[in-house]
């Protein structure tokens, strides 16, 4: 579990770095653009387009420290600005490393370039790329060559195939139109521990990593079902969603696993197919009530809207179960009545609730909370702005202590006891009616299985991606029997 910190945060540790510690302000950019010359084959061509910043300070840097094994090229945007940058290039100057100074130079050295590397804005940048730096990012873009961005991709635009951000994590990664961009990301080191430079400061988010998870693993070699809880998934409208999330369940652990089909659950409004008419795998059990010993229930997957009646059998279950768990998903979610809901259910204890809205489902429900700044809530506005999630998610613990709430997105946060923590292993073929309804269900699985509501969504929600990874991020033929395959596996 990596610290992630935002772009002004990183800036202070390090500042503080530098200060405490008496590190010169050059050595940090000796350490950044050293750490980046470990991607290069040797004898290959490579340019780097600086801008006039400290991020171009890294490209110059980085130039002289090539020269002798590699065939270098300067594109040079803007003249440096910054102190260490104009000492980076005056170097740069004096050893006679090529520059480039016009277009026809430029598009030749595209043309024959193995490695292009982003060094034109960094984390300080703000406001609108000029025309002339537009079409030269779109370039770039277009090329062949292997795409390098220094700490953090330009503008979001220049389009990466790998990432090297400085120091530590940068939150501005991990907004969805970065994940577009930033191709793999890896951190360099600076010359000091990430300990001693994230030291002062407590993160603004955590990443998670495939070790991070706490699977369901079966080690007392006498277990019974009994020990592994029950978990019911209650039936809406479209009964195939919660049959997937049924057997996500079982198959992650699950001891039994039951679907809850009343028809007072759907509005009269809404036309509703009975489970009868499906094909539904022997190994689930089929109830018209909330089975004894019920350890979580699994509520939204496949309603349309929100159900009264559903929330009214859910609340009398809370208040009459030690230790209740719930998942509520979809249409249980994009409701004014989901937040009194949720009041109810947290005012239960030791109650474990984990909410799983996609970004669309979680703007809705924002709606409704007038206490949130409502430019936050807007759906675009929670794809593009990290600390915007993270602001909403600890708004919502705070509302709702009880309550973990993973917004799903390319990237997907988990919002858990006034922490974050950041998924990011989802791939792009996920983008399918179903995937949904499996993440519910792993996650009930485990708060059947006694799990904390932080451990089950985090675990959950990583397996989930993994699993995504595995049948390949291009894929266009994933579908949730596929998901459920692998998760046997």
């Amino acid at each position: 579990m990596q610290k992630i910190y935002s772009c002004a945060h990183a800036s202070e540790l390090e500042k503080s770095a530098k200060q405490k510690y008496a590190i010169p302000d050059f050595l940090m950019m000796e350490n950044a653009a050293r750490a980046m010359t470990e991607f290069f084959l040797p004898s290959a061509s490579v340019l780097i387009v600086c801008g006039k910043g400290n991020n171009g300070g890294d490209g110059y840097a980085l130039a002289r420290l090539l020269q002798n094994n590699l065939n270098v090229y300067l594109a040079v945007l803007e003249e440096p600005a910054s102190l260490e940058a104009k000492a980076q290039y005056e170097m740069c100057r004096r050893l006679g490393i090529e520059t480039i100074n016009n277009i026809e130079e430029f598009s030749l050295s595209l043309s024959s370039s193995d490695y292009i590397v982003d060094c034109i804005y960094g984390t300080g940048f703000h406001g609108e790329l000029s025309e002339k730096t537009k079409k030269i990012i779109e370039t770039l873009n277009r090329s062949r060559a292997k795409r390098i961005a220094c700490d953090i991709p330009s503008a979001l635009e220049f389009n990466a195939e790998y990432t090297i951000t400085m120091g530590t994590q940068k939150l501005e990664l991990y907004s969805d139109s970065a994940k577009s961009v930033c191709g793999s990301i890896s951190v360099a080191d600076l010359g000091i521990s990430k300990e001693h430079f994230e030291e002062v400061l407590a993160p603004d988010a955590f990443l998670i990593e495939a070790d991070d998870r706490e699977l369901p693993l079966r080690k007392n070699r006498a277990a019974h079902k009994g020990k592994f809880g029950h978990t019911a998934v209650l039936c809406g409208d479209k009964c195939g969603a919660a049959i997937i999330a049924a057997t996500a369940a079982m198959n992650f652990g699950s001891g039994l696993t039951s679907l809850v089909e009343k028809p007072d659950f759907t509005p009269l409004s809404v036309s509703r197919i009975p489970l009868s008419q499906f094909k539904v795998s022997p190994s689930l059990m089929i109830s018209d009530s909330i089975p004894k010993k019920t350890s979580c229930l699994a509520i939204g997957s496949g309603f349309s809207e929100f159900s009264e009646n559903a929330a009214e059998t859910l609340i009398n279950w809370f208040e009459q179960t030690p230790s209740p768990a719930v998942v509520l998903d979809a249409g249980m979610l994009t409701s004014e009545k989901t937040l009194d809901l949720l009041e109810k259910l947290n005012k239960v204890d030791n109650a474990r609730i984990v909410i799983t809205p996609h970004l669309s489902e979680l703007s809705n429900m924002l709606k409704h909370c007038t206490d949130l700044p409502q430019e936050l809530c807007q759906t675009a506005a929670l794809a593009q702005n990290p600390e915007g999630k993270i602001t909403i998610g600890k708004a919502l613990n705070k509302r709702f202590p009880n309550t973990t709430v993973i917004m799903k997105s390319a990237n997907t946060f988990i919002a858990s006891g006034g922490e974050v923590f950041i998924i990011t292993d989802g791939a792009q073929s996920l983008a399918k009616g179903g995937s949904g309804d499996i993440l519910a269900g792993l996650t009930a699985a485990l708060l059947s299985q006694g799990y904390s509501a932080k451990s089950a969504a985090i675990t959950a929600a990583e397996h989930h991606a993994l699993l995504s990874q595995q049948l390949g991020a291009t894929a266009y033929d994933l579908t949730p029997e596929k998901l459920l395959y692998k998760i046997l596996q």
